[in-house]
């Protein structure tokens, strides 16, 4: 994460876009999919904009609320303008200049794993954005660390999907490469013009991969929605 940081892939991509660049996107490569690309409008949409079962994890949020990964301030816009106090924590100056732009009130540029001190009813990985952990072994670390800025009584939304359609065979079934590290697990690389980010790790994670996982450091998980191709929204509490 700190490659993306250096180079400020997605800051400098919402920055285009508010300048007037409409065409401005991400290239997004992997070690397990071919090249696609992220639209910087995508960043940028409304709620009526985004599908049904991301719009279901924001109405779960209620009192103070940590957006972490806020990006272009979507999601923490939403909740601001419904007068909930959100603090909207990004790791990227960019975003976080271009949050402020677009009116939000309590902005954060930091490391989520460095932040401390105020704590909350509600903290949102949208966007997959639990995925922050890297990998699957550093999930337990990431989750005993949010359990820190809860108020008792908090919960952590988030969505994911399950990779599994990735291996679907033709006739329906479903191979799954036998190897150490979960299949959910990828190296990406990204680009916006001539900015790269280097590899780094992200994940995807299945809804019984994370309820077992999150049982194991005493959190308990509420599946809240699924939406239209293996992903999903849920809560740990």
């Amino acid at each position: 994460m700190k490659s993306i940081q250096g180079e400020d892939i997605f800051g400098m991509c919402c920055k285009d876009y508010m300048a007037g660049n409409r065409k401005a996107k991400i290239t997004v490569m992997s070690d397990i999919a071919e090249t696609d690309y992220l639209p910087a409008d995508y960043l940028f949409r409304n709620f009526e904009d985004m599908p049904p079962h991301e719009q279901k994890a924001l109405q779960q949020a209620r009192g103070e609320i940590l957006d972490i990964g806020a990006c272009a301030g979507s999601h923490s816009l939403y909740l601001q303008e419904l007068g909930y106090n959100v603090t909207s924590l990004d790791i990227s100056p960019g975003c976080c200049e271009v949050m402020k732009e677009r009116g939000l009130k309590d902005v954060v540029c930091e490391d989520i794993f460095q932040y401390k001190g105020k704590t909350f009813d509600s903290i949102l990985l949208l966007m997959n954005g639990i995925g922050i952990a890297g990998t699957l072994p550093n999930l337990p670390c990431l989750l005993e660390h949010l359990r820190t800025l809860l108020n008792p009584g908090g919960k952590i939304i988030f969505d994911s999907s399950d990779l599994q359609y990735l291996y679907l065979d033709e006739d329906g079934s479903i191979s799954i490469p036998l190897t150490e590290k979960y299949y959910g697990e990828l190296v990406y690389n990204l680009q916006y013009k001539k900015l790269k980010s280097g590899k780094f790790n992200w994940f995807f994670i299945d809804p019984y991969t994370i309820e077992a996982v999150s049982g194991e450091v005493n959190f308990k998980m509420q599946f809240l929605a699924a939406g239209p191709h293996y992903d999903y929204v849920a809560c740990l509490y």
